[in-house]
């Protein structure tokens, strides 16, 4: 399946950057939003069926011992007043996309901030992270997810003032095949048929059940994106985008800056703002002394370091600190063919050894980073709950005692990067196996020596990424036999039910697919779960509304996912 490969590819990337750049990000500060990290971020939670409004999440939280998380982004400030029209807001972003068509340009997260105050998708992700219909009314699967119907909501119109039609959902999806850079976002299509006026039916090759998820507009995947009929014909159409968003495209001054105003007809309500200026800064350090000296109004970080900094300064009523949903976790992964690692009990050891909350001071990244016992954050749609080992030094000596009693003493390498302050995150993990009768030598490499190590199956214990946080079939190929599962960790269980979850539309019938796999993976423990990484937008003392992203229904969506966010409830205070 040719989107699995692709996604799988750059989910490798990802994973190898979060063992250098992302960590020291999290507690130097300086990360780029613009860094392949994130733009390997997947779809997060679901693949919708016949769904025609949010749905909670009947997920039970595991106990943690940081603040409470919730897949709608947290936020310490006040409650704000009664929302006031009017007002310019100015974001700052990493940089410019080439252009602003979707079936062109390829956007990173600062392409996918101006393409949603232009653009709608056809599909958002609700408060609990499941993908529910927006420009659509409904996104209807058949049983085996071979046959999905988009119908539109009535009466939208685009900036030009033609009519968002099943015609024009046709176009754009085309535009998407026709085009050599984007087609494998749609691999699977095998056919169109425009029914009637707001109805189209989509045939696919093969059982596509996390189809919804392409709508969303995401890294890697901007099919949702629906623009005009006569943007997707004009030659100068990425440099005048057309769409049906809340905000219609002003002008674009390159390396200068880009501007919209408020669609007053926006079919779902006007927006408050008068208009929104995004201007490029593309150095992280930069753009964080604009937003310092108040020359930007909003900027986003990956930086749990400077997130915790503006906590401080949002305690003092100086700035406004929303963290968006959790994405891709950080983990330690194992080489289980690879002795010790080849016994669960050495695992699961090395696992309870893991004082979660001191590599969270370590990092400066407590109240911003999430304790794990899976893939999925517990706020998820798509966590269960299972054996995953608690902290526990005195059961994770027992267990190495009894290994070394039964085969000989416990030592590994373990492989990390090579910038020095990866090195000293490594001795804290290499001190806590101490702890418990565990040598762990530490292995410092070049990134590109990492990934060659991992794709040569040349490692015992490394720290990696990439694997989790967002739709379970993203994970297809880390936790199925052959492919991309460098763990080697396989079980005929977990690939039928891996098959079984791609294979459905229903998302509950796939979550009862995924909770087998969550439940032999804490059993067996192929991996540790250090956390989730979580993007904060920054806004200045004024600006309100960032946590706010309102569904047609009245429920709350999810504003932020990873470095990406609305605008549309946005308002500036007197």
């Amino acid at each position: 399946m040719v989107i699995r490969s692709r996604r799988s590819a750059r989910r490798l990337v990802a994973a190898a950057l979060l063992t250098t750049a992302g960590l020291v990000a999290t507690a130097c500060g300086g990360n780029d939003p613009s860094d392949t990290t994130s733009a390997a971020t997947t779809a997060a939670p679901d693949g919708g069926s016949d769904t025609t409004a949010a749905e909670g999440s009947d997920a039970t939280a595991a106990p943690s011992t940081a603040p409470v998380f919730t897949n709608a982004p947290t936020t310490t400030a006040e409650a704000a007043p009664e929302p006031q029209p009017g007002g310019t807001l100015t974001v700052g972003i990493e940089g410019e996309s080439t252009g602003y068509a979707p079936n062109l340009d390829v956007w990173t997260n600062a392409g996918h901030n101006v393409g949603k105050a232009i653009f709608d998708t056809l599909a958002v992700y609700d408060a609990s992270g499941k993908v529910v219909p927006y420009l659509a009314e409904s996104i209807t699967g058949n049983d085996d997810a071979t046959v999905w119907t988009i119908t539109l909501r009535p009466g939208i119109t685009f900036h030009d003032g033609s009519a968002l039609d099943a015609e024009a959902v046709r176009l754009n999806f085309q535009s998407i095949l026709d085009s050599a850079q984007f087609k494998d976002q749609l691999s699977l299509l095998a056919s169109m048929n425009v029914v009637d006026e707001l109805t189209i039916e989509l045939t696919m090759s093969s059982p596509w059940g996390t189809f919804p998820n392409t709508l969303v507009g995401e890294i890697g995947t901007q099919v949702g994106y629906i623009a005009a009929p006569a943007m997707l014909a004009s030659p100068d159409g990425s440099r005048n985008p057309i769409g049906t968003g809340p905000f219609t495209f002003v002008e674009w001054v390159p390396d200068d800056h880009l501007t919209v105003q408020r669609n007053d007809d926006y079919w779902a309500g006007a927006p408050y703002l008068d208009e929104v200026v995004f201007k490029p800064i593309a150095d992280s350090t930069a753009r964080k002394a604009a937003f310092d000296a108040g020359d930007i109004d909003v900027y986003y970080t990956g930086s749990s370091s400077e997130i915790t900094e503006y906590f401080v300064q949002q305690d003092a009523g100086e700035v406004g600190v929303t963290i968006g949903a959790p994405s891709e976790p950080d983990v330690v992964m194992f080489n289980t063919t690879k002795a010790p690692l080849d016994d669960v009990r050495v695992r699961r050891a090395l696992a309870m050894a893991v004082d979660i909350p001191r590599l969270y001071d370590y990092l400066e990244a407590t109240g911003v980073k999430q304790p794990l016992t899976g893939p999925y954050a517990s706020s998820s749609f798509w966590f269960v709950d299972s054996d995953y080992p608690a902290y526990d030094i005195a059961g994770a000596t027992a267990l190495i005692d009894e290994y070394e009693a039964e085969v000989g003493p416990v030592s590994f390498e373990f492989a990390g990067g090579q910038d020095p302050f990866i090195t000293s995150y490594q001795e804290l993990f290499q001190s806590m196996w101490a702890e418990i009768g565990a040598e762990a030598s530490i292995v410092s490499r070049a990134q590109s020596e990492n990934i060659d190590a991992v794709l040569n199956d040349n490692f015992q214990v490394i720290l990696w990424g990439g694997i989790g946080g967002g739709d379970p079939d993203a994970d297809y190929a880390q936790f199925t036999s052959g492919g991309l599962n460098f763990s080697n960790f396989t079980d005929p269980a977990i690939d039928a039910a891996m098959d079984a979850g791609r294979a459905l539309s229903d998302p509950e019938a796939r979550k009862e697919q995924y909770a087998i796999v969550q439940t032999i993976l804490g059993e067996q423990v192929p991996y540790i779960w250090t956390g989730t990484n979580q993007f904060g937008v920054i806004t200045q003392a004024g600006v309100n509304g960032i946590a706010e992203f309102t569904l047609p229904d009245g429920s709350a969506g999810q504003p932020i996912n990873g470095g990406r966010f609305y605008l549309k409830d946005v308002w500036l205070a007197a």
